[in-house]
């Protein structure tokens, strides 16, 4: 099965048919639908099929099959080339209006936020401050309810003491056992009623409610690494892509400076292919 690359023939000038003008939008009625772009590049799919075809057809055996796939993927990275060219002209006139629109309505949003910091930083000690009061008034009612709750369990000991002991006299007096005088005591005092829970008042939340909105104080757990080598394994072995990732501008540079050796790290050479499309 022959390809016919007469799109890159086009894009190589060997042949004189025009390639319509993709750096302009085609005039459409609704200038944000993107139907009409993309049907522009749906232009490459039937020869990108046949490409694909040739591709896997394909065998590499000798110098001359060697040859003509080099032809083949160079032609393929031109066309993905030459589509990336166009794409990236076809969505200018777009990106100018998104990314004005976008600079400027950050510019908005970072002086709001600056505002909103501004205010924040004023509004944030003062109900530091009142959590603080509100803390210590909890605390000093929690004390008062722990005060009361021993004066009453105190006071119904007390009562329960008197009780058993009026009912061991009286059984005693009546001649009674020592046994029987002591279960009278003990049901005497079981008369006594249970000490309510002293329920220290809460204080008030720390909140601020207006028509527009509210503001308070909330606690939040937070973390700073002080020494990576203490790290547990896991915090690296669950992540180690991303860790790679990280730390690999920083190992291509060393390594592209001539570094061979750096601890913990294994430095190999291996086999790329590499094409060049002519220009």
């Amino acid at each position: 099965m022959d390809i016919d690359f007469s799109v890159l023939n086009k894009m190589n000038g060997t042949q004189t048919v025009e390639i319509p003008d993709m750096t302009q939008p085609p005039a459409v009625i609704d200038p944000f639908d993107p139907g009409p772009l993309v049907e522009v590049f749906k232009r490459f799919v039937i020869e990108i099929d046949r490409m694909d075809a040739r591709a896997m057809a394909h065998e590499v055996k000798d110098d001359a099959s060697c040859e003509l796939a080099t032809t083949l993927t160079t032609q393929a990275k031109t066309l993905g080339n030459t589509i990336e060219k166009k794409r990236k002209a076809v969505k200018e006139p777009y990106l100018k209006v998104t990314q004005t629109l976008d600079a400027f309505s950050k510019n908005l949003s970072d002086r709001l936020k600056g505002t909103q910091i501004i205010l924040n930083n004023k509004i944030k000690p003062y109900l530091q401050k009142k959590e603080r009061e509100r803390r210590e008034a909890e605390f000093k009612a929690q004390e008062a309810a722990r005060k009361e709750q021993e004066r009453l369990e105190a006071e119904a000991r007390a009562e329960a003491d008197r009780l058993a002991k009026e009912a061991m006299e009286k059984a005693l007096a009546e001649g009674k056992a020592q046994e029987e005088a002591e279960k009278e005591a003990q049901a005497a005092a079981a008369l006594v009623e249970p000490v309510p829970i002293v329920v220290a008042e809460a204080p008030e939340e720390v909140k601020v409610k207006t028509e527009t909105g509210t503001a308070d104080i909330k606690k939040e757990w937070a973390w700073e690494i002080t020494d990576f080598k203490a790290l547990p394994d896991d915090a690296y072995r669950n992540r180690c892509d991303e860790v790679t990732k990280a730390l690999a501008p920083w190992l291509n540079a060393r390594v592209k400076a001539g570094m061979r050796e750096i601890p913990g790290v294994k430095i190999f050479q291996i086999t790329k292919l590499q094409t060049r499309a002519r220009k």
